[in-house]
């Protein structure tokens, strides 16, 4: 990893083509590529918030390549997501450390021989989430700081379809039993995202999957083979076999062992589905059949879940050579 970067490191690498190169790797659109500039200048300019930068930079530092848990990796709030007066420096705080971070990740990358197209296709999931708040929110930013953890430690990974990260798996020794999961409590296993990017095509399902552990072998041996993968999300919950049957969701969700208990997933639903996730479902309107689905079933009294599952990855296919 690069050494401890100075105050006036960080200033060079939120500037001209440091910068530059921070938004292409994010994949930063317009407006926010805009608000992201402007966030950057004010932000090197004032002493303060660069402190608070360099704090940022030196917890993710300290993390690389480290599984943690949420509250070890956790990054505190700095914005109203609700309030579009807050200022372009609080709504950009944290992109703008995650560019002054990017040649700690790229060199984290480059010492597990990860290639830069690898580095590329899962850095760009910032320019996807500020897409995502915008259309949220109405106005720009990013709010979901400590999701980017995963990405600025070199713990996450894009596989096409989905996404995965290391992580280890923390269900209880009973519950690991009860849904016969073939590995024990505490071990290293694959933790599934579903980003937004389009529809749940089976098959591109099964090429994600495919590829995890080829990629995880490969790049972080330390870590052991992967042969599990866990997911959890309301895209596991059971009724989905109902509310969306003979569809891509329905099919993704049967493709997993339920583990564990369920957990309210009506808000998680309304913010994936939706994008609103404060809504009264009564204000919602659908424009599609799991929409409609969803507002009947919240009509008629029904509430949706988190549910959490594990599956078994497909075992890597030998080379010829």
């Amino acid at each position: 990893m690069t050494s401890e970067p100075t105050t006036d490191l960080l200033r060079a690498r939120l500037t001209g083509p440091a910068l530059h190169r921070a938004l292409d790797y994010f994949a930063v659109q317009d407006p926010d590529r805009a608000d992201f500039r402007t966030a950057a200048r004010l932000i090197r300019q004032d002493p303060a918030a660069l402190a608070r930068v360099r704090d940022v930079v030196a917890q993710l530092r300290a993390g690389m390549g480290r599984i943690l848990t949420m509250q070890q990796a956790f990054l505190p709030a700095v914005f109203d997501p609700q309030d579009p007066r807050e200022p372009v420096e609080a709504r950009f705080f944290y992109p703008v450390a995650f560019a002054a971070t990017l040649p700690d990740v790229l060199a984290f990358h480059r010492s597990r021989a990860v290639p830069d197209s690898a580095s590329r296709a899962v850095l760009a999931d910032l320019g996807r989430h500020l897409r995502v708040f915008e259309r949220t929110f109405g106005h720009t930013g990013l709010h979901v700081q400590n999701w980017f953890t995963l990405h600025l430690r070199g713990m996450i990974y894009d596989f096409g379809r989905l996404q995965a990260n290391l992580q280890t798996l923390d269900f209880s020794p009973e519950q690991v039993r009860a849904a016969g999961v073939p590995v024990v409590p505490g071990s290293v296993v694959a933790g599934i995202h579903i980003p937004d990017s389009g529809p749940l095509a089976p098959s591109a399902v099964d090429a994600s999957l495919a590829r995890l552990r080829p990629f995880f072998d490969r790049h972080f041996p330390d870590f052991g083979p992967l042969t599990t993968a866990v997911c959890s999300s309301w895209l596991l919950d059971e009724q989905l076999l109902q509310l969306a049957p003979d569809t891509n969701i329905a099919r993704f969700c049967a493709r997993w062992e339920p583990i564990g208990e369920p957990t309210d997933g009506d808000e998680s639903v309304r913010n994936f589905v939706f994008r609103r996730p404060d809504a009264d479902p009564a204000e919602l309107t659908a424009t599609t059949s799991l929409e409609r689905a969803l507002l009947a079933h919240w009509a008629s009294g029904g509430r949706m879940q988190v549910r959490s599952g594990w599956l078994k990855l497909p075992a890597p296919v030998p080379s010829d050579g």
